[in-house]
């Protein structure tokens, strides 16, 4: 069943991307490579993406502490950095599994690391979902400009499974959490440090978008706070799909269609794919940062 599921997320996936690329593939604009504004901006992209998977390896090793797991410096981290060019096998299991078989590894008990990687699935689903909320009551003429490029029957349905899944995952999520991630020792001082770090993880993520956004369209009205509502947003709908690799396809459309109400759907589209690739060489990146630190 989980193998059919897979499946066919990565077929609606790469199916919405394809419409979404067919609609905007014709109004591409040209990318001026020799332009030190485009290249300041693809390169501080980049530097922030690899900064931002650095904060969430600390992260990691944040939520291993709230079960007493206090491993030498530096180790915990390159767990993460290593499995996390894993998720781009199709499954969006495979950088997961990698992390557990390097907690193993490294001397963590199995119940412990699968604890762990438990709880942080619902720091990071927990963060991104509340900052979105929040950044939409600062910026609240986004929610205008989206919906009303959608028809009204969709709005409605649109809003009525939103309620409902918003009210489902109030209920079930901390009880689901809670039973899997083995009554893990939450307290106050314990949980700020990885909120704090997932929020900022998300905080480097969407400047992230928001320069390479500058570099493929520096005239557009996509302002850091919209960047960042899109890419949280696009992110937390990526990690959710089953099966696609790295969220690809789902992330890639969201932030197409979200940006092209700022800069117009050619340039989001290019946002989107340069975003990607610049995704794609941080993850290769902090691969070979992690392989540094674990065989230091």
């Amino acid at each position: 069943m989980g193998r059919v599921a897979a499946i066919l997320g990565t077929v609606v996936a790469l199916a919405f991307f394809g419409v979404v690329f067919w609609r905007s593939a014709g109004a591409l604009p040209p990318l001026d490579l020799g332009s030190g504004l485009v290249w300041r901006g693809l390169i501080g992209g980049l530097a922030l993406y690899i900064l931002s998977q650095l904060t969430g390896a600390t992260a990691w090793r944040a939520a291993l502490a709230i079960y007493d797991v206090h491993l030498p410096a530096l180790r915990a981290e390159s767990q993460l950095l290593v499995s996390q060019v894993g998720k781009y096998v199709p499954g969006n299991v495979a950088h997961l599994i990698g992390r557990f078989a390097l907690a193993r590894t490294d001397g963590i008990e199995a119940a412990v690391a699968g604890a762990a990687m438990v709880l942080e699935v619902g720091f990071l689903l927990a963060v991104g979902i509340s900052m979105v909320g929040v950044l939409v009551l600062v910026a609240p003429e986004l929610v205008t400009a989206l919906t009303a490029e959608l028809p009204d029957w969709a709005f409605g349905w649109g809003a009525g499974l939103g309620v409902c899944g918003l009210l489902a995952g109030l209920f079930a999520g901390p009880w689901l959490i809670w039973r899997r991630a083995g009554r893990p020792k939450l307290t106050l001082s314990r949980m700020v440090l990885p909120v704090m770090l997932h929020a900022g993880n998300f905080i480097l993520l969407g400047i992230s978008l928001w320069c390479v956004a500058l570099a493929v369209h520096p005239d557009g009205t996509a302002g850091l706070i919209q960047c960042t509502i899109i890419f949280i947003t696009a992110w937390v709908a990526g990690f959710l799909m089953p099966g696609a690799p790295g969220g690809v396809g789902v992330r890639d459309g969201i932030i197409a269609l979200g940006l092209e109400l700022f800069i117009g759907p050619g340039a989001g589209l290019s946002v989107a794919v340069a975003h990607r690739a610049i995704s794609v060489l941080g993850d290769i990146a902090t691969f070979g940062i992690g392989l540094m630190l674990r065989r230091g």
